[in-house]
């Protein structure tokens, strides 16, 4: 008995002097948001835009992607079918998927397709969507559309490469639209629940949510 009171008073006296530091691993660490996107091309020529259009070399490095969750979310369908109404817009990806976000030293980018293609094998549009946060969201695209000639049809091989590069600062809970003369995005970031993140009580601290993010489109 002496000796077990001698064990536990040693150490309270080290949990004193030794400050607890819980160890925390992986993407428990990390916030986790629910991402919404809907990408849609327009009916507009290459050579009309007035755009110089250098041949794609390489394409996005699938090498270093994450596997996402998918999710039910589809805050996005109103916006959706209103571009199906407008005439020269047409919605070719709306997606929805729940991942951990981290620094973007770190990030990793989730790839999309669309079930649209050029020809057999090709999809139209496909890429990556990186999400990373520090000061506050970011999200870098980088995707491609492969076209049929103008004039011809698409064969295996016989195909242009567009490349759709951007990168944009982002507030959650906010619509943000991201343009390119031949595609567009609208995207939507909020917190989620669950993968063991506070994601909730993060999105509310000044290192995501301070300031104004870039050129913002406000849902109605």
């Amino acid at each position: 008995m002496k000796s077990l009171r001698l064990f536990t008073a040693t150490l309270l006296c080290l949990l004193l002097v030794q400050p607890f530091h819980p160890v925390l691993s992986g993407p428990s660490q990390a916030p986790w948001y629910t991402v919404e996107l809907v990408l849609f091309t327009r009916a507009i020529s290459p050579g009309a835009s007035g755009e110089y259009w250098p041949p794609l070399i390489d394409e996005p490095e699938r090498e270093r992607t994450q596997t996402a969750t998918p999710s039910g979310s589809r805050q996005l369908a109103g916006a959706r079918e209103a571009l199906e109404r407008a005439g020269g817009l047409t919605p070719v990806i709306h997606t929805a998927w729940r991942q951990p976000v981290s620094g973007r030293t770190t990030a990793r980018g989730v790839y999309i397709r669309s079930e649209r293609e050029t020809a057999p094998g090709v999809a139209l549009v496909e890429g990556l969507v990186k999400i990373s946060i520090g000061r506050y969201l970011h999200v870098d695209l980088d995707l491609v559309m492969h076209r049929a000639p103008e004039g011809s049809a698409a064969l295996p091989g016989r195909y242009q490469s567009y490349r759709f590069e951007e990168h944009r600062r982002m507030r959650s809970k906010e619509v943000h639209y991201i343009d390119h003369p031949l595609m567009g995005m609208l995207i939507l970031i909020t917190p989620a629940g669950g993968g063991g993140s506070p994601s909730a009580e993060m999105d509310r601290s000044p290192e995501v949510q301070e300031g104004p993010a870039e050129s913002p489109a406000q849902a109605d």
